[in-house]
């Protein structure tokens, strides 16, 4: 049985990658600004997702005795798990990086101009990137780092940090209210 933790990241990468197929299919059109729209959101969305698991997830895993990663039942050998938490933390520089430079691009297109079916074109060519790795990314994470949680604390630990998650997760930004 899934912690509420993994349960609760887990559908938020569902709903991240729903929301980036929706993306896809927009600029695929191309109905730019509804993309734009999408784009936004996604990457605020995926934002609040990173915040949350680099304020509340990681360092909770990070500070877990090191005693505790034994490499046996579940959970990776002490210095195994500090490399897979700086891994996925480097892959969430990059997803922020990218995206960024993704939006920049996107506030630069002119809709109506005879370019913007080829700009479009880019724009899903690079958000392809994100969303190969993105899938790694993930897959990683649900394998490993959100199940971890379940070997190291016991419950009223894990329905803490769950709750200090889900707020990070509500918490948008106020144009998305």
């Amino acid at each position: 049985m899934k912690n509420s933790v993994e349960a609760l990241l887990e559908n938020d990468h569902g709903l991240l990658a729903q929301l980036l197929a929706e993306l896809d299919a927009e600029l695929a059109t191309p109905n730019m600004a509804r993309a734009f729209e999408l784009l936004d959101l996604f990457w605020a969305r995926l934002a609040v997702h990173i915040r949350a698991e680099n304020l509340h997830l990681f360092p909770a895993l990070a500070n877990a005795s090191d005693s505790l990663f034994t490499g046996k039942g579940g959970l990776p050998a002490s210095e195994e798990a500090h490399d897979l938490l700086l891994r996925l933390r480097s892959d969430h520089d990059f997803f922020m990086k990218e995206l960024g430079l993704i939006m920049k691009a996107a506030r630069e297109i002119r809709v109506g101009h005879n370019e913007v079916v080829k700009e479009a074109k880019d724009l899903r060519l690079r958000l392809t990137v994100i969303r190969k790795r993105l899938e790694t990314h993930n897959h990683l994470e649900e394998e490993k780092a959100y199940v971890w949680p379940s070997f190291l604390f016991d419950e009223t630990r894990i329905t803490h940090l769950c709750d200090q998650l889900r707020h990070e997760l509500e918490n948008l930004p106020p144009r998305f209210g």
